[in-house]
């Protein structure tokens, strides 16, 4: 379920709170830590991108003492919902087929990826198969 309360987030914002989902909690620092290096996000950065996404509702605190330790407010899989649905909508008009064709059309696909789609098409008729039936 999409909370439209929810404002979307940067992709800065987006790095932030993969590292807390990785770590589950912690303080500014150990968020920090947890980024990727690759990213060469200062601390201040990502300080300022936690009060963001607190601010956003993406994630909460409890205060331990004097410092502040974060958590997610939200499931991961519900944010890449969000963010995949959001995209449909607005490059693809709502309709997933044109997208998946291009991503098919255009990547390299291996077989067990190939393999993994028939499984998912298949299960698909299957249950549209069973909901027909009733």
């Amino acid at each position: 379920m999409t909370d439209e309360s929810r404002p979307p987030i940067s992709p800065g914002e987006t790095e932030v709170l993969k590292a807390l989902w990785q770590i589950e909690k912690g303080s500014v620092g150990e968020i920090f830590a947890a980024v990727s290096p690759e990213l060469k996000m200062d601390y201040t950065t990502v300080q300022t991108y936690v009060r963001r996404l607190e601010a956003k509702g993406y994630i909460t605190s409890k205060r331990v003492g004097r410092n502040k330790r974060y958590c997610s407010a939200v499931r991961r899989s519900q944010v890449l919902g969000e963010a995949i649905n959001d995209f449909v909508e607005r490059l693809f008009d709502g309709d997933f087929l044109p997208m998946v064709k291009h991503l098919v059309d255009n990547r390299e696909i291996s077989q067990a990826e190939i393999d993994d789609l028939m499984k998912i098409v298949k299960e698909l008729q299957e249950t549209r198969g069973e909901r027909d039936a009733r």
